[in-house]
C-alpha cells in the first residue's frame, strides 16, 4: 500500500495538470492555498479583481498561477498535532477556575462521574477544534454573578513544536486544532443517520473544499457588485416606435456595437437640411389655401432663381480663371505697348517732338482720326491730303512735306503691332471695366437674402460671408492692378452658394407642386414616417453619452455574468469527486471493513458508499449491503449504530494526512460490556500510532482500557475529574479507587497515612482515629483486590467477561506464606473495618507506626509474589 505522502504527491500532480484547463484566477488562488494553507481577506479581494481583469471590469493585474515549483515536498505526520495540557480560566459552565488537564503523548484516561465537570471540558475542545457536534457554552446558569466570558488556555505541539493559544469562545481558533478529530454522541448520529463528507483527506484532495469556498466568496463579492450595477439604471431618451432609432435603443445588449450609435446619432449637414425641409413641407401642407400658398412658394422660388443667377455672374468675373484672364490681358497690353514704343524709337527721327509716336500721341492722332472722319472730311480717307485740304489739328493749309508726314504717321498707325496694341488694349480696358463697375450686392440683392434667412439662415450667412470675402478679393485684385504687381498668389477664397440657392428654388417649387396635388394625406403620412426618423435620431444625438453609458453598463453586467459563471464549482466538485474515489473512497470503504472486522462486527453487512457530491466534497454513507433503500437507523440497535459509527470514525481516521490526536467523549455510551471491550482494545491499539484522549464516566470501560492499554504497551495517562467547593472540573491524575491497580493503591495508602500523622501529632487522638479507621478500610480492599490482581494473576477479574487459562500457570507458585500472610493483613484490617466494636473492649485503632507497617506488610507481599512470577 502507497504511503500517505506518495498518495499526496500523486493527487498534487494531478491537481496541477487539471489547473491548467481553470481560469487564471483559481489558479493562483490554488498557488496560494499550496504555499500558505489558507486564503485572508486580502487573498479574497485579490482574486476578485483577477476574475474581473479577466473579463475587463478592471485593469489587468498581474497573476501568479500554480506551476511544478510551487508543490510542496511533505512527508507523513509532517503536520500532527498532539494536546499537551488544557487550562480552563473561567465562564465555561460550573467548572472551577485555574484548573488544567493534562494529557500524555499516547493514551489518556480523563474519569470523572456525573456533574463533575467532565463536558465542560469536552465542550471547550469541541469548540476550538470545531468538532461537528460543538455545543454552545453557558456560564454558571446557578451562580450569584453574571459568567465571564469563556476562556482557556490550550497547549499543544505541531510537529514536536509546543505552541499555547488562548481560546475565547465566538472568536477565530487555531488552525492547527482544526487537525484534532472529536468523537461524540452528535458525531455518532451524524455518521449513522446522514451522509458525511470525508473530514481529512490526503493532503492535495483539501484544496478542493477551500478552492470552492474561494469561488464562493468572489461569487458573493460579484453578486454585490452586479447588483449594485443592476440599481444603477440609465433613464434612456424616449423616442417614437417604429423608428431605427428606438429599435436600437430599446433592444441595447451588450454586444450593441458603439459605433452604431454613433452613425445612427449623428446627422449629416444634408440630413440636418433634410430635416428642416420635411418640417417646412409638413407646415406647408398645414395651409388653409393650398393654391395661394403654392403661388407664394413659386414667385419665392423664382427670386431665388434671380439670386441664384446674379451670384453666378458675380462668381464668373472673379473665378481664379477670370482673374487670371485679366491680369493676363493686362500683361498682354503691357508687352504690346512695349513693343510699339521700340518701332516708335526706330520710326520717328529725333528731330519731330519729344513724345510723337508715345501712346498720348496716338491717342491723339485718334483723335484727330475721329474728328476726321466724322466731321470735318466725313466723306475722305484719313488723313486727307488732297488739294485744298487743311491739317484738322492746325487748321492750315497742307504743304507736300506736311501731307507726307501725315501719311507716315497713319502708316506707323496702322502697322501690325499698333493693332496688336489696340486689340490688347481694349480686352484689358473691357474685362477692368466690368470688375470696377462690379456691383457685389445691390438692394434687390439683399432684399432676397433677406427672405432667404427667414428659412436658411446658415445658409444666408454663408452666401453674405461669401459676398464680403468677394469684395477683399476685387479690392486685392484692383490694387495689385494699379500697382502693376502680378497676380497675387492667395487671394482671398469665398463660395457664394448658387448652386444651393438654385436647389433651394427648386426646393420651394417642389413643395408648391405638392400643395397642388390632392393627395395631401398621403404625402403627410410619408412626411410623418421620415419626421419621425430624422427627430429620432437627432433625440438619439443629443442623449448619445446616456446611450453609450447604457451599453457600457450592459457590458459590464454581462462581464459579471462571465465572471460569476467562472465561480461554478461543478468542475472542481468533478474533479474531486474523480480523485476522492481513487484516492479516498477506495481506502475509505477498505478501511471501514478492517475496522468492522477489528471490532468483531460480522453480524450485519454493512458498507460504506459514496452518494455524490457538492461544492468541491464528496459524501459517503452507511448503508445495508443487502438492503441499500432500507433506512439503517431503524434496522441497527443503539449499540450497533455507536459502534458503526466508530468505525467509521476510524476508517475517516484513515485517509488523514497526518496522525494528529483523536478524542472520544464517553464512547460507549449504550453499549453492552462485549462491545465496550471491543472498543477498548481498539482505542488502546490506535494510542500507539497517535494520541488518544478519552473522556468517560464509565469505570468499567475504564479499567478495560488501562488493562488493554498495558496489554499493547501504549503508555497510559490518568486524570481524575471531581466536585469539591471550588466547583466541578477539579482535577488530579490519580484514577478514582476504583480504578486502582494494587500498587496504585498501595501509593494512595501512603498518602493517606502521612496526612493521618500529622493529624496524630497535631490534631488529637479522636480525628486520628476517624483518619486511621477510613484508611484500615481502604487498606482491606486494596488487599481483596490483591487477591485477583496479585495472587491470583488476573486470572479471573471482576467485571470481566473471560478467564485468562493462559496465567493459571502461576498459579502453582502459590505458597502458604502467601496465604497466611494474607489472611493476617485481612484480619487486622477487618477488626477496625465493617464491625460495631463492644464497648468494654475499648481498644485504640493502631498508632501512625503500627499502621505504616501494616501498609508496608501489604506493599511487600505484593513484591514478594511479583518478583516470583517474573
Amino acid at each position: 500500500m502507497r504511503s500517505t505522502s506518495s498518495k499526496s504527491s500523486d493527487v498534487l500532480t494531478e491537481i496541477l495538470d487539471w489547473s491548467s484547463s481553470q481560469p487564471t484566477w483559481q489558479r493562483d488562488a490554488l498557488r496560494r492555498l499550496i504555499t500558505v494553507g489558507s486564503l485572508n481577506e486580502s487573498d479574497l479581494d485579490d482574486l476578485t479583481i483577477l476574475c474581473k481583469a479577466t473579463h475587463g471590469l478592471v485593469k489587468r493585474h498581474k497573476s501568479i498561477p500554480l506551476e511544478g515549483h510551487h508543490l510542496p515536498k511533505r512527508g507523513p505526520g509532517e503536520f500532527a498535532v498532539k494536546l499537551n495540557s488544557l487550562i480552563h480560566h473561567g465562564g465555561v459552565n460550573a467548572l472551577a477556575t485555574e484548573q488544567s488537564i493534562q494529557f500524555g503523548p499516547a493514551l489518556t484516561l480523563v474519569y470523572g462521574a456525573n456533574a463533575t465537570g467532565k463536558s465542560g471540558y469536552t465542550r471547550i475542545l469541541k469548540r476550538a477544534c470545531r468538532a461537528r457536534g460543538a455545543e454552545e457554552i453557558l456560564g454558571n446558569v446557578l451562580a450569584m454573578s453574571a459568567p465571564g466570558r469563556p476562556s482557556a488556555t490550550i497547549r499543544f505541539e505541531v510537529s514536536n513544536a509546543e505552541q499555547e493559544f488562548e481560546w475565547h469562545d465566538q472568536e477565530k481558533t487555531h488552525d492547527a486544532l482544526g487537525h484534532v478529530s472529536v468523537f461524540d454522541t452528535q458525531c455518532a448520529a451524524v455518521y449513522i443517520r446522514e451522509k458525511t463528507d470525508v473530514a481529512f483527506r490526503p493532503f492535495g484532495l483539501d484544496l478542493f473544499d477551500k478552492l470552492s469556498d474561494a469561488c464562493e466568496a468572489v461569487r458573493r463579492a460579484l453578486e454585490k457588485e452586479r447588483r449594485e450595477l443592476l440599481s444603477c439604471e440609465v433613464n434612456l431618451p424616449d423616442l417614437p416606435e417604429g423608428t431605427t432609432a428606438h429599435e436600437l435603443v430599446s433592444s441595447i445588449t451588450s454586444l450593441t456595437k458603439q459605433e452604431e450609435v454613433e452613425k445612427l446619432s449623428t446627422l449629416s449637414d444634408a440630413e440636418k437640411e433634410e430635416l428642416r425641409d420635411t418640417h417646412r413641407q409638413f407646415y406647408d401642407l398645414q395651409a388653409e389655401d393650398s393654391t395661394k400658398a403654392a403661388r407664394a412658394l413659386t414667385l419665392r422660388s423664382n427670386r431665388l432663381d434671380t439670386l441664384s443667377s446674379n451670384l453666378m455672374k458675380l462668381d464668373a468675373i472673379l473665378t481664379n480663371n477670370a482673374v487670371k484672364s485679366l491680369f493676363e490681358a493686362r500683361d498682354s497690353m503691357v508687352k504690346a505697348l512695349r513693343m510699339a514704343d521700340d518701332l516708335q524709337t526706330k520710326t520717328f527721327p529725333p528731330s519731330l517732338l519729344n513724345g510723337t509716336g508715345s501712346s498720348m500721341w496716338r491717342e491723339l492722332w485718334e483723335a484727330a482720326r475721329r474728328f476726321s472722319t466724322d466731321d470735318a472730311y466725313p466723306n475722305g480717307q484719313f488723313p486727307v491730303t488732297s488739294d485744298g485740304a487743311r491739317c484738322v489739328l492746325c487748321q492750315q493749309d497742307l504743304r507736300h512735306d506736311t501731307e507726307e508726314r501725315l501719311k507716315w504717321f497713319e502708316e506707323f498707325i496702322r502697322s501690325t503691332i499698333q493693332q496688336e496694341l489696340s486689340l490688347a488694349k481694349e480686352s484689358y480696358q473691357k474685362q477692368l471695366g466690368n470688375l470696377e463697375n462690379l456691383v457685389i450686392a445691390d438692394q434687390a440683392t439683399q432684399d432676397i437674402l433677406e427672405e432667404l434667412r427667414i428659412e436658411k439662415e446658415l445658409l444666408t450667412e454663408s452666401i453674405e460671408d461669401g459676398l464680403e470675402q468677394l469684395k477683399s478679393r476685387r479690392e486685392e485684385v484692383l490694387r495689385a492692378l494699379r500697382l502693376g504687381q502680378p497676380l497675387p498668389e492667395a487671394l482671398s477664397n469665398y463660395e457664394l452658394h448658387a448652386e444651393k440657392v438654385g436647389k433651394e428654388a427648386q426646393m420651394l417649387r417642389h413643395r408648391a407642386d405638392q400643395l397642388l396635388r390632392s393627395n395631401h394625406q398621403e404625402i403627410k403620412k410619408k412626411l410623418k414616417v421620415q419626421l419621425l426618423e430624422l427627430e429620432a435620431r437627432e433625440t438619439l444625438g443629443k442623449n448619445r453619452d446616456v446611450v453609450l453609458s447604457e451599453i457600457e453598463r450592459q457590458k459590464k453586467l454581462a462581464a459579471y455574468g462571465l465572471c460569476m459563471k467562472e465561480t461554478n464549482t461543478h468542475s472542481i466538485t468533478r474533479k474531486s469527486t474523480e480523485l476522492t474515489k481513487r484516492t479516498v473512497t477506495q481506502q475509505l470503504v477498505k478501511s471501514f471493513k478492517n475496522e468492522l472486522d477489528k471490532l468483531q462486527f460480522t453480524h450485519l453487512e454493512v458498507e460504506l458508499q459514496p452518494v455524490g457530491g457538492s461544492r468541491g466534497t464528496l459524501f459517503h454513507k452507511l448503508i445495508l449491503k443487502r438492503a441499500s433503500s432500507v433506512n439503517l437507523p431503524s434496522v441497527v440497535s443503539e449499540g450497533e449504530a455507536r459502534t458503526l459509527s466508530i468505525a467509521a470514525f476510524f476508517a475517516e481516521m484513515s485517509t488523514a494526512s497526518d496522525k494528529s490526536a483523536i478524542m472520544f467523549d464517553d464512547p460507549v455510551s449504550s453499549l453492552d460490556h462485549e462491545w465496550r471491550e471491543k472498543v477498548a482494545h481498539r482505542l488502546a491499539e490506535e494510542a500507539n500510532v497517535r494520541q488518544v484522549i478519552v473522556f468517560t464516566h464509565d469505570i468499567v470501560f475504564l479499567i478495560a482500557l488501562a488493562k488493554y492499554a498495558e496489554d499493547v504497551s501504549a503508555p497510559c495517562q490518568h486524570q481524575y475529574l471531581r466536585r469539591d467547593a471550588l466547583g466541578t472540573g477539579v482535577s488530579s491524575p490519580e484514577l478514582p479507587w476504583v480504578a486502582m491497580k494494587v500498587k496504585d493503591r498501595i501509593g494512595a495508602l501512603k498518602n493517606m497515612w502521612q496526612s493521618a500523622e500529622k493529624l496524630y501529632r497535631t490534631s488529637g487522638r479522636e480525628e486520628y482515629d476517624y483518619k486511621a479507621f477510613y484508611i484500615y478500610s481502604r487498606l482491606r480492599e486494596a488487599w481483596e483486590r490483591g487477591i485477583e490482581e496479585i495472587l491470583l494473576g488476573g486470572v479471573v477479574e471482576r467485571y470481566r467477561q473471560s478467564i485468562q487459562t493462559q496465567r493459571a500457570k502461576h498459579l502453582t507458585d502459590i505458597t502458604e506464606e502467601d496465604c497466611k500472610t494474607l489472611e493476617s493483613g485481612m484480619t487486622k484490617c477487618s477488626r477496625w473495618t465493617g464491625h460495631d466494636q463492644a464497648p468494654a473492649e475499648n481498644v485504640s485503632v493502631p498508632n501512625p507506626d503500627e499502621l505504616s507497617q501494616d501498609i508496608e506488610a501489604l506493599e511487600d507481599w505484593v513484591n514478594t509474589i511479583s518478583k516470583r512470577r517474573k
